[in-house]
């Protein structure tokens, strides 16, 4: 019979206890899995260490030398390819969330809501590009309200015709009731596509409790951004901050008053 060129090494559960050092008394196939396919072959002589028993089976562990030419693994066996994109480690993030009142009470918030949204960099180019497209619109009707302000107060001396003069008057406080019902439904319409931007990235949310502590476990490790809500006699507080979470410590982040960022929904909520 030909040397076979490796022997590969099999390990049993390392919360087992050896049973042993018998030798193999004849050559025997050594099974991938009880029942399952050939992997290698086991010589009369050979030294295994037995660990559990399955449907019949034992799973062993064989010590032993091979030659270093043979020994040697493959890179793609130790590294993974470059196009396997393997999750990041899970962790927590937790806080507290608070805000201090104009009487300078600090009030915790019981019942706020938070969410998770990501990945922040996606994130922050959509909501980057909507809040761009907001202010400009916005722009452009301020812009034509001014205008018919202007108009408005130089209507009546705008023909020697009394009439036409209070045409034109009436055509423009129209026109500038019109252009002032389209900035107020702008805002609108600005605030819910930021809210079905923020539902498109929400990875993960957690409501306060009577203390105003929150937890999310289980959270990929990555950058995210923080939406907080929470509601007071005195209005509604919201946050929309950033929050790194790494594999092993997690993330800690308060929500307090000083740590609020920009304003999510761009004053329009």
């Amino acid at each position: 019979m030909k040397p076979l060129p490796a022997l590969v090494l099999l390990s049993c559960l390392a919360s087992m206890e050896a049973w042993g050092r018998p030798s193999s008394p004849a050559e025997e196939e050594v099974l991938d899995a009880p029942g399952g396919k050939p992997i290698a072959i086991l010589l009369p002589g050979a030294e295994t260490i037995r660990g559990e028993s399955k449907e019949g089976y034992v799973r062993i562990r064989l010590e032993g030398w091979v030659r270093a030419a043979s020994a040697k693994v493959p890179e793609s066996a130790v590294s993974p390819p470059a196009s396997i994109d393997l999750p990041a480690p899970a962790a927590a993030l937790s806080g507290t969330v608070a805000v201090r009142l104009e009487s300078g009470e600090i009030r915790y918030g019981a019942g706020a809501h938070v969410a998770v949204l990501g990945p922040a960099t996606e994130l922050d180019r959509a909501w980057a590009e909507l809040k761009e497209g907001y202010e400009k619109d916005q722009e452009e009707l301020t812009n034509r309200i001014l205008e018919l302000d202007r108009q408005e107060k130089r209507a009546l001396a705008s023909s020697d015709n009394f009439t036409q003069a209070t045409q034109n008057l009436d055509r423009i406080r129209a026109e500038r009731r019109s252009a002032g019902k389209q900035r107020e439904a702008l805002r609108g319409r600005y605030a819910g596509r930021a809210e079905e931007l923020f539902r498109r990235f929400q990875r993960a949310e957690a409501a306060a409790d009577a203390a105003g502590r929150y937890s999310i476990a289980l959270l990929p490790a990555g950058a995210y951004r923080i939406l907080g809500t929470m509601t007071t006699d005195q209005g509604v507080r919201r946050w929309y901050v950033p929050v790194e979470v790494t594999p092993n410590g997690g993330a800690s982040l308060d929500l307090q008053s000083a740590n609020a960022g920009p304003d999510p929904f761009f004053g329009t909520k």
